[in-house]
């Protein structure tokens, strides 16, 4: 199918951008046929409808003729021969216009003879157009198709990073509470499980309800709180709204990650964790905030969580989400902004 009828709009669209290629048809009709407006209107009107709807049919022929793959002299002999059966068809309602407008207009066929020719030529040129048009319009279609086969290409590069990078560090605390409390590190064995189990069940999933999302880092709070215990404390004030929002996957996770590891865990006494998300004109706006030792020692490739989310935001988003953030005194906030879609009850 055309991909201008899959759309009422831009049918509509390229019909109105026909008014003024249909005043040039006019034009160029009545200065060789010496007509009045009326009669160049009667008989260019229907004509130009119908070149309209005839010059659409290159879609399937400039498919089935790529310019990559496809001899330019085998190109150029198939548009010539599709034009020229194009412009006959258009020419062949012309008489029998002429033959209805004789009756008001006596003498008009015989006066319409020399603008034959032109409108001969003039179809052919604008079929032509359409032509070069079309293989325009496939160029830009398969330069789009490309740049989301790319994007998709590398949030699944990104999302496979999430899995392994959260599983060295749970496996890192899961091996320092062996020594320290057996009986903790069995607990975390069963929390980390259950997060992996979660995750899992997602499977091949491009987007998840926020809800489940905030749920799976709950569940890796729940892990790392076998490890700091009453050290760490979460905050939590979310928009129920929110839940029917699609994000992709572990996208809040390496946020609340990130803040564990370079806020939490660098506190002798401990800190929180807050989460919250609201929705705002269109947009579903999540923040984690927490706080940190602003002498402690920076750690050497911290930031992981960050950059990941952020490439992930930029492969899946574009422009449309950001990702900002905010330090002041002892308190770090990551600020994340997506564009608000609602999930598709199947």
């Amino acid at each position: 199918m055309h991909p201008l009828f899959r759309n009422r709009n831009s049918l509509l669209a390229y019909l109105f951008a026909w008014v003024p290629l249909g005043a040039m048809l006019g034009v160029a009709v009545s200065g060789a046929g010496h007509l009045d407006w009326r009669a160049t209107l009667a008989v260019i009107a229907p004509v130009a409808l119908l070149l309209a709807l005839v010059c659409l049919s290159p879609w399937y022929l400039c498919r089935a003729l790529p310019l990559n793959t496809t001899p330019q002299l085998k190109v150029l002999a198939y548009h010539a021969v599709a034009a020229m059966l194009a412009s006959s068809l258009v020419l062949l309602i012309v008489p029998f216009l002429l033959q209805l407008l004789a009756r008001y207009r006596p003498g008009l066929e015989k006066q319409f003879e020399p603008a034959m020719r032109v409108l001969a030529g003039m179809c052919f040129l604008f079929y032509l157009l359409s032509v070069a048009l079309h293989y325009m319009l496939q160029a830009m279609e398969t330069s789009r198709h490309a740049e989301v086969l790319s994007r998709e290409a590398e949030l699944k590069a990104l999302k496979a990073q999430v899995n392994p990078h959260f599983l060295f560090n749970s496996l890192n605390s899961i091996s320092a509470l062996t020594t320290i409390d057996p009986a903790k590190a069995r607990e975390m064995c069963v929390r980390l499980s259950d997060f992996l189990r979660s995750s899992l069940r997602m499977g091949e999933r491009t987007s998840i309800p926020f809800g489940e999302e905030l749920a799976l880092a709950s569940t890796y709070l729940d892990v790392e709180q076998v490890r700091f215990g009453k050290r760490l404390r979460v905050l939590q004030d979310f928009d129920p709204a929110c839940n029917e929002c699609e994000v992709p996957p572990l996208l809040v996770q390496p946020l609340v990650e990130n803040a564990v590891k370079h806020g939490v865990a660098s506190l002798t006494e401990g800190g929180e964790i807050s989460l919250s998300a609201h929705v705002f004109n269109g947009a579903l706006r999540f923040s984690v905030e927490n706080h940190f030792d602003p002498d402690a020692p920076l750690q050497r490739k911290s930031g992981f969580g960050l950059v990941n989310v952020r490439n992930r935001l930029k492969a899946r988003y574009g422009n449309s989400a950001r990702l900002d953030i905010e330090v002041s005194d002892a308190t770090y906030r990551v600020h994340v902004s997506v564009p608000f879609i609602k999930e598709v009850k199947k």
